[in-house]
């Protein structure tokens, strides 16, 4: 191969991720101002560079998309366990909790009845797809909430919606995957559910007490970062092998991390920790969004009629589940309860599961991942309405600000920011 040659193929491999980080940082700075959450800025980019210009091609992201996928999740459900205090889960589960399962199970029964009778699948392949879609996803609900002014309550119930979501939807197409007839669909879900939750439960609270008492031991030596974050691998690796999801084990791990009693010893070293991760975090979160966006594919017109009937049962459960679930969300205002609805994106989880499917069944499934890409565009787009719903108007800020002009809502924000940190490093 000519040097000249040689050189340009390594000046375009290096171009990528050049411009997949300014990008990444960019739409996240601009996300603050425009509400347009950052995730949409990615995958439209991810489109450009793929089925519009076919500048990368699809087939280079084929055998490591689930993997990066499934990286990014482990990363965001182990920063949404730091970020969580044990009084104020305590405090909101049983609503977060209730809202979660109405929520999910709804929206995989009404999914899975509009593939049975649209798309003429079984109905355990009807709701496996349905158990897909059917879940919020953490991986935007937790950047939005940093960027909405709403009642800490509900930035905690949101949050554990969207995390018990997800687990649920690994969960349920874990045991939809292996159950051969519908005879055992009852008994295949709850030994599944009961197995994967033992697991992960007992797992998460062991690896929090343990890695909490030799934290400290390491928290200030070089690579320590590099010793954390495979230690949240390993949690997941041994949930996985043990016979769990791993996935509930990283949000107990963080959970249990973060609310143990704290000592005075490493606090600017367990807070450049929680640095290291919050970045790491965003680069495979970011980088993960923009393949997906490379592979996207255009959903054909047969498959058109059964999209829009699925995204408005999705729209449907949502609300007969805030409906029957309002009673159990304390101090819910009517502006509340319209965020709730609006808050209801996929993203990372439904496309980790859309493939696992496919590779799971077969090609009887390959319209689901353009699927699942259309789900997800959609539904963010009731994030940015409810983004610019919940923006203060201007004369609020300005009298909810310090001396020095700093706006409450963003202090406390850096507060929070800083209590995540703490929960970890203190």
């Amino acid at each position: 191969m000519p040097v000249s040659r040689f050189l340009m193929h390594y000046g375009y491999v290096f171009a990528f991720p050049a411009a997949l980080l300014v990008l990444a940082v960019v739409a996240n700075r601009l996300s603050r101002l425009t509400r347009v959450p950052d995730i949409v800025v990615l995958l439209l980019f991810g489109v450009a560079l793929g089925p519009v210009t076919h500048r990368i091609a699809p087939d280079f992201f084929q055998h490591s998309i689930g993997i990066i996928g499934m990286l990014a999740l482990i990363l965001i459900l182990f920063e949404g366990g730091l970020e969580l205090r044990l009084h104020e889960v305590v405090r909101n589960l049983s609503g977060a909790l209730l809202l979660s399962v109405v929520c999910f199970g709804l929206s995989v029964y009404l999914v899975g009845v509009v593939t049975h009778y649209l798309l003429h699948f079984s109905w355990i392949d009807g709701l496996l797809i349905g158990a897909a879609l059917g879940s919020t996803s953490g991986s935007v609900v937790l950047p939005a909430l940093q960027q909405i002014d709403a009642p800490d309550y509900l930035k905690v119930t949101l949050t554990l919606e969207s995390s018990l979501g997800e687990i649920l939807a690994v969960l349920t197409v874990g045991a939809l995957v292996t159950i051969a007839g519908t005879e055992s669909l009852f008994s295949g879900l709850v030994v599944g559910f009961s197995r994967h939750v033992i697991v992960d439960v007992v797992l998460g609270v062991g690896a929090g007490f343990l890695w909490r008492f030799l934290l400290p031991l390491y928290a200030g030596q070089q690579y320590a970062n590099a010793l954390n974050l495979g230690v949240v691998l390993a949690v997941f690796s041994i949930g996985r092998v043990s016979g769990g999801s791993g996935l509930l084990a990283e949000l107990i791990f963080g959970l249990t991390l973060s609310n143990l009693p704290r000592s005075p010893h490493f606090t600017r070293q367990g807070a450049r920790m929680m640095a290291f991760h919050a970045e790491f975090t965003f680069l495979v979160r970011s980088f993960f969004f923009v393949v997906l966006g490379i592979m996207a594919q255009v959903i054909s017109r047969s498959y058109i009629l059964p999209i829009i009937a699925i995204l408005v049962a999705l729209l449907i459960a949502r609300l007969l589940a805030l409906y029957l679930t309002r009673w159990s969300i304390r101090e819910s205002t009517s502006a509340d309860t319209e965020l709730l609805f609006l808050m209801l994106p996929r993203g990372l989880i439904t496309a980790v599961l859309a493939l696992q499917i496919v590779s799971a069944r077969g090609a009887d499934f390959n319209f689901l991942p353009a699927m699942a890409f259309t789900v997800v565009l959609v539904t963010n787009v009731f994030v940015i309405v409810a983004a610019v719903k919940a923006k203060k108007a201007p004369e609020a800020v300005a009298a909810s600000s310090d001396g020095e002009g700093v706006p409450a809502a963003v202090q406390e924000r850096e507060k929070a920011s800083a209590n995540m940190a703490g929960g970890l490093s203190q």
